[in-house]
């Protein structure tokens, strides 16, 4: 029997349509997978992507394409969403530490439930450029809590600029805990703001060991600025009920995975 085609693949709305359904359930696409599924063109497909991608939808990739992450959403927005994915991955995340350790908790709704879990005996000195993560460490007497100065983000929380820059730059933390947008085995790390993307590249140069713990939406999607690539990240905790096909993709890419428990 004949295998009929997901839609009327003349259209070009009707391929855009496909187009955003594949990067939503699958974080990218092929071109030749993409024209052989809907009968045209591979230049068609990629007159497609290209459109797509100057919409932001997408970014355009060797071959292909993948999901860009939307950029609209507040702090305390994200602060909302799966709150308890995000506290599992926090456990796992916590179990990374020893006493006496140096840590860095960059900014994100993740980083800021791994400041929850904390152990209350396990002392460290922690630094934050976070504002909801420092009034978080508030009280904890076992850490000693440096937090970054600078010009206040309040769409994310966070500072930056050239006080941040600079407060950063006479620091050697053993670990950060590195917060993300996006997570591709191609891109790598990125974000959406270009000076939040430089002072996250500063920070993975200044740490002993970048450890990222990553909710499943953001894996296979992309930033419009990159942060660092995956060789430089020394740990990726994952969700335990990943894509099978995500997780293959950063598999291949070398970079060390935990799953959460």
């Amino acid at each position: 029997m004949r295998k009929e085609r997901p839609l009327a693949s003349g259209l070009p709305s009707d391929r855009h349509q496909y187009i955003r359904q594949q990067l939503q359930q699958h974080g990218r696409v092929l071109a030749g997978e993409l024209a052989a599924t809907l009968g045209v063109s591979e230049d068609s497909i990629r007159r497609d992507l290209r459109e797509l991608a100057a919409n932001g939808v997408c970014q355009r990739v060797y071959g292909g394409a993948i999901a860009l992450r939307p950029s609209d959403t507040s702090f305390e927005q994200r602060r909302r969403e799966h709150p308890g994915r995000k506290a599992r991955l926090a456990a796992t995340a916590v179990r990374q530490l020893r006493p006496g350790q140096f840590v860095f908790l960059d900014g994100g709704t993740t980083n800021l439930e791994i400041a929850r879990a904390l152990p209350p005996d396990l002392p460290l000195t922690i630094a934050t450029n976070a504002i909801p993560i420092a009034a978080e460490l508030f009280g904890k007497k076992q850490l000693e809590v440096l937090v970054l100065g600078g010009s206040l983000n309040h769409k994310s929380g966070d500072t930056a600029g050239t006080i941040a820059t600079r407060m950063l730059q006479a620091m050697h933390p053993d670990i950060c805990f590195l917060g993300t947008c996006s997570v591709d085995r191609e891109l790598g790390v990125g974000t959406v703001m270009a000076e939040e993307a430089a002072f996250k590249r500063m920070l993975v140069e200044q740490c002993g060991q970048t450890i990222l713990a990553v909710t499943n939406e953001k894996l296979d999607t992309a930033s419009p600025f990159a942060v660092a690539p995956l060789a430089d990240i020394g740990l990726l905790i994952l969700e335990p009920d990943a894509d099978p096909s995500r997780l293959a993709h950063l598999q291949a890419s070398g970079v060390p995975l935990r799953m959460a428990d």
